[in-house]
């Protein structure tokens, strides 16, 4: 259980977050990289499980046509498996709220600052990224339509 100084260590480091991203690129993507890790290790990580064939991930920062890129795992999967693989990093935010549960009531100091800068980049890392929803969504909305049709069909 995380005590209120726990969340407050969190929120800090959301904050923190926003300072670097409001820095620079390159202050941000250093804040971040634990963050950035974890997020390219579980869409690496359910790629192998699932087939995938991922390339291993990269963390080097590449500008894009539409803005900064913090790393990137490139995979080979079907339809149906590209899902899980896209909206692997949502299982980021019980292996941050773990960490910061298991960690930051026993530590202390720069320890306790560390876990929390850790546990709270895991955390904020596990939205999947504008890339991650664009290969989920059409299966999502697939999924969507057919509880729908099933519904409509099946409510008299």
């Amino acid at each position: 259980m995380l005590s209120a100084a726990d969340v407050a260590a969190l929120a800090a480091v959301a904050l923190c977050q926003c300072v670097a991203a409001w820095m620079g690129m390159w202050a941000y993507s250093l804040f971040t990289l634990p963050g950035t890790a974890g997020h390219e290790a579980a869409h690496w990580l359910v790629a192998v499980v699932l087939g995938g064939r991922p390339s291993f991930p990269s963390l080097i920062p590449e500008r894009t046509r539409y803005g900064w890129r913090l790393g990137s795992v490139e995979f080979a999967a079907g339809f149906v498996r590209a899902v899980p693989i896209a909206l692997a990093p949502l299982l980021l935010a019980p292996a941050g709220l773990w960490w910061a549960g298991h960690f930051l009531p026993v530590s202390g100091g720069g320890r306790y600052a560390a876990h929390a800068w850790v546990a709270g980049t895991l955390v904020l890392a596990s939205l999947p990224s504008r890339r991650d929803w664009a290969v989920a969504a059409p299966f999502i909305l697939l999924v969507i339509a057919m509880c729908v049709a099933v519904w409509w069909l099946t409510r008299s």
